[in-house]
């Protein structure tokens, strides 16, 4: 097997690839449809094809790179995802392969971060991955939301039109992703996705968005504004059934504190798998931020931080977030 950048011509095909191994029960939404910015052309450097003795395309991976702001300063951070081998193929260490050629991308690209998500971790901890960071993940159906919104405020479904005033909130996380521009459109633009605003004097003041394509079904995935009126949105997205659960990023902790005192039990968890392709990179924006280097700089945890086996929180020395539109 030969791994090298996937062409524009291997594009088309590779999407097929993805699309039957990730939604093969057609649930409404292609994987292009959910991963608009990671998988869609303008990304094509950051993707890799394994071929096979014939030239033909028998695997494939994607990764997008993103800045985000962080307790050390602005880091470029890679996401991996839509890991993908012909049926044929499996079973011959390609998904290995293919993720140790993403990495070493990262690092001759100067990457410092890589970040994937799976439901089964101790995979990927043999190929540099462990769980790290954390982020709260709250069930909706116990919490004890505010119904109906306050006098002067009218709850609706977002429109295109909202997408400036979206951006603006979600600006003011402290800890986020540096979006380009155009990602915003593509993404609060996803088919299978549901956003709830929440307007006062003609202003948008709070935003809540409900899945993310056919991922994170019955979430609300990414929000911002007001904490008293997302709350309200929140118990709108519940009546409608739009949502049960939602993800809140650290960095939000005053907001987890809310969906705690109303009932809705918050539950830390890690925030995806993590790897460190360029520890010396990390170690020189620890350095500019004041911020004392962990004694293993090569240990994604041991930067982020985690969960403990009793479900707490551990902070490391470099604190970030990942919203729900920005992992792969």
């Amino acid at each position: 097997m030969q791994i090298a950048g996937l062409t524009d011509a291997q594009h088309a095909e590779y999407l097929a690839l993805v699309n039957a191994e990730i939604r093969p029960s057609g649930p409404g939404t292609t994987a292009l449809d959910d991963f608009p910015l990671a998988l869609g052309r303008d990304n094509l450097a950051w993707m890799l094809a394994a071929t096979d003795g014939q030239g033909r395309l028998a695997g494939g991976i994607a990764t997008l790179v993103r800045t985000f702001t962080t307790s050390c300063g602005d880091i470029a951070i890679g996401a991996i995802g839509s890991v993908v081998t012909r049926a044929d193929c499996r079973g011959q260490g390609l998904s290995a392969r293919l993720q140790a050629a993403a990495l070493e991308l990262l690092r001759r690209q100067e990457v410092p971060l890589a970040a994937l998500w799976t439901d089964r971790p101790e995979i990927y901890a043999g190929r540099g991955f462990v769980p790290a960071g954390w982020e709260w993940h709250a069930g909706l159906e116990t919490a004890a939301l505010p119904v109906p919104a306050p006098v002067g405020v009218v709850l609706r479904e977002w429109a295109p039109g909202d997408l400036s005033a979206t951006q603006h909130l979600y600006e003011r996380h402290r800890w986020r992703t540096h979006r380009r521009e155009g990602d915003a459109s593509r993404l609060y633009g996803m088919p299978g996705t549901r956003g709830l605003v929440a307007e006062s004097g003609g202003v948008v003041r709070a935003t809540v968005f409900c899945g993310k394509g056919a991922d994170f079904p019955d979430y609300v995935t990414e929000w911002g504004g007001d904490h008293d009126l997302v709350l309200c949105l929140l118990g709108l997205a519940r009546a409608r059934a739009l949502a049960t659960a939602i993800l809140v990023p650290a960095g939000e902790e005053a907001f987890a504190g809310r969906l705690a005192g109303l009932g809705a039990l918050p539950l830390a968890l890690p925030a995806g798998c993590w790897a460190v392709p360029r520890p010396d990179i990390l170690l020189g924006a620890a350095q500019k931020a004041g911020v004392a280097p962990p004694p293993a700089p090569d240990d994604a945890r041991a930067w982020l931080g985690g969960v403990t086996a009793d479900g707490d929180v551990e902070p490391g020395p470099l604190a970030l977030a990942v919203w729900g539109f920005d992992s792969v």
